[in-house]
């Protein structure tokens, strides 16, 4: 099949109620020849922080001149985005050959694969075909049933901050959330953990107690912030001689970073060779879309992938640290099972008003019920339903002081940005005399 007919394919798999469990993915890697057994591994779980963690190992390890597996979800644009070797998306070719040997292999199995499922598989083939030396791999939801835990041995379990989220599924209570992500760790392997509560940090330890699996918890205490803005952070820490350039905005990126490091350190001595200039140029040079993302500088406008109350509350946090001053114009959409509320509560401490979106899924809160909700609370709100015309509606209010973030749905992150660009271009395209000296970090 071609790539438009294997998208369609992909996407038309009917969200039936699937059987609980891994047997399903076993099944397929099965008759695919299981080709996760080829490859070395880095798994990564957590509600918030997952992929901004996994791009920036991947950045590293690719500095440290390792051929690098990223598979992340969800995409903002092209399914081709989840798939990465040493940051290129997976062709348009390559994805329809192997999603047309992954077809095959589905008519021999009694139940169907999910999207996840087959996107998951395409993942494993591409990184073995390509002789990975290393893939960082990212739980789609949970862990403990996510499709990416058939994986046998792993280099490193990582599990980033935990939040509510998708509680329908993984629990009601943080205890419940915890257990599900702590299902990635296996026995004898090591674990790192994002610095966090007590109730999710004691089923992490009493899971890796029962796997005999060492627990490690980045060193946080010597954390020093030397400087940031909207282009790049810089710290130090214990971990380095030298202060450490992220091109990841956002003060909560620090802790990801963290994490980061202190997986760099395990990984040292599991006897993989990473060097601490391969580290610095792997933070210095990592991209990640979507996440605190300065999409124009004047005015600016920044983009976020936050959809949970934990990450509204993270991305409101640094804004107040960047931004002391101002108020923030919000383009929102949000789909209708998060905490709305709780949501909306960490925005009204520094909102100057609301542009409202509907995200495109079936689980969407629609742009003028939002809108009414925010008014209802003394806000100004507006609702639109293309999303061009808010941002053009944006920019119009923000003139050339004010600052305008988009946040609430993933789903929104990618045509966000595609509005911007074509309304606005991007700040690559904005006059040089913009693009400052202090904007960029120092060799």
């Amino acid at each position: 099949m071609d790539y438009k007919t294997a998208i369609k394919f992909i996407s038309e798999i009917p969200w039936t109620k699937r059987a609980k469990g891994l047997g399903r993915m076993e099944r397929l890697l099965d008759l695919l020849g299981n080709p996760q057994d080829m490859l070395r591994f880095v798994h990564i779980a957590g509600t918030n922080g997952k992929g901004s963690t996994a791009a920036m190992l991947a950045s590293i390890f690719k500095a440290a001149g390792m051929k690098t597996g990223l598979f992340t979800s969800p995409h903002l644009i092209k399914y081709n985005e989840r798939i990465k070797i040493d940051g290129e998306d997976i062709s348009n070719d390559n994805l329809a050959e192997i999603i047309t040997i992954i077809e095959t292999k589905t008519a021999q199995m009694e139940e169907t694969p999910t999207e996840f499922e087959i996107l998951t598989a395409a993942g494993f083939i591409w990184f073995a075909k390509n002789n990975c030396d290393i893939v960082v791999l990212e739980v789609g939801l949970g862990g403990e049933f996510d499709s990416t835990n058939v994986i046998g041995s792993k280099e490193l379990a990582i599990i980033t901050a935990i939040g509510f989220d998708h509680t329908a599924i993984l629990g009601d209570s943080i205890e419940e959330i915890a257990e599900a992500k702590a299902g990635i760790i296996s026995d004898f392997s090591d674990v790192i953990l994002y610095r966090q509560g007590e109730k999710v940090t004691s089923v992490i330890r009493e899971r890796c107690e029962e796997k005999h699996a060492r627990l490690h918890i980045p060193d946080t205490d010597s954390l020093e912030l030397l400087e940031s803005n909207t282009a790049y952070q810089c710290f130090k820490t214990n971990y380095l001689e030298y202060p450490t350039v992220l091109t990841l905005t956002g003060r909560y990126q620090l802790q990801n970073a963290l994490v980061v490091l202190e997986a760099c350190r395990v990984l040292r001595e599991r006897g993989i060779n990473i060097s601490d200039k391969a580290i610095l140029q792997g933070l210095k040079t990592v991209k990640w879309a979507s996440r605190f993302e300065l999409l124009s500088d004047n005015p600016k406008f920044i983009l976020d992938g936050a959809h949970n109350d934990h990450g509204i509350s993270a991305v409101v946090d640094s804004l107040t640290d960047l931004f002391p001053d101002k108020k923030i114009i919000y383009i929102l959409g949000v789909l209708s099972d998060k905490n709305v509320d709780k949501m909306l509560d960490k925005l009204y401490t520094n909102a100057e008003c609301f542009i409202t979106l509907t995200p495109e899924s079936e689980r969407a809160l629609t742009a003028d019920l939002l809108a009414e909700k925010i008014k209802a609370a003394g806000f100004d709100a507006w609702n639109y339903i293309n999303i061009e015309e808010a941002v053009k509606a944006a920019f119009k209010m923000a003139g050339e002081d004010k600052i305008i973030c988009s946040l609430g749905s993933l789903y929104l992150a990618g045509p966000v940005k595609a509005a911007v660009q074509a309304v606005h271009g991007s700040p690559e395209q904005q006059p040089e005399e913009q693009q400052t000296e202090e904007q960029q970090p120092e060799e």
